[in-house]
């Protein structure tokens, strides 16, 4: 008698393991099957985040490489001064010029000199067209004077 419902409990428990394995199962394939559908069409939010990260990232290399390129070109402060090649009277050799560099302070120099002309050049334009316009307004004052005093 024993031993019978030990048989039974035993085949009750078999028969419920075998039953929540099949259902975990089948869990587990409609998750796997709602994942693949999920990741198959990215949704806005991470089109829209994944654009801004590409664009911060090329333009963050864009801005090195620029960077790199603009210092590559600039003479350090207290450089030596090079000398100039001296041609050779021999016609077989062949020589080049090291490429012409300036330093940071000559460049912002250069920079400011352009600019104070540049800013000259604007303020002359300017005070030119304000009295061109000053000029235009009586003009059209007389004329709209002229026009209106038919009618009165």
């Amino acid at each position: 008698m024993p031993h019978a419902l030990l048989q039974k409990c035993i085949i009750a428990l078999t028969i419920s393991i075998s039953i929540i394995a099949v259902t975990e199962g089948a869990d587990f394939k409609d998750h796997a099957v709602r994942s693949k559908r999920a990741t198959g069409k990215p949704g806005f939010f991470k089109t829209l985040f994944s654009v801004i990260g590409e664009q911060y990232s090329d333009t963050k290399d864009t801005f090195s490489k620029v960077n790199g390129m603009i210092n590559d070109n600039f003479l350090p402060e207290h450089a030596p001064v090079t000398e100039a090649t001296i041609p050779s009277s021999d016609p077989n050799i062949t020589t080049t010029a090291a490429p012409y560099k300036v330093t940071r302070s000559e460049f912002n120099r250069i920079i400011r000199r352009n600019l104070k002309g540049l800013m000259r050049l604007f303020n002359i334009e300017l005070q030119d067209a304000l009295q061109q316009s000053k000029i235009t307004n009586a003009e059209y004052k007389k004329e709209l004077n002229k026009e209106v005093s038919k009618f009165l």
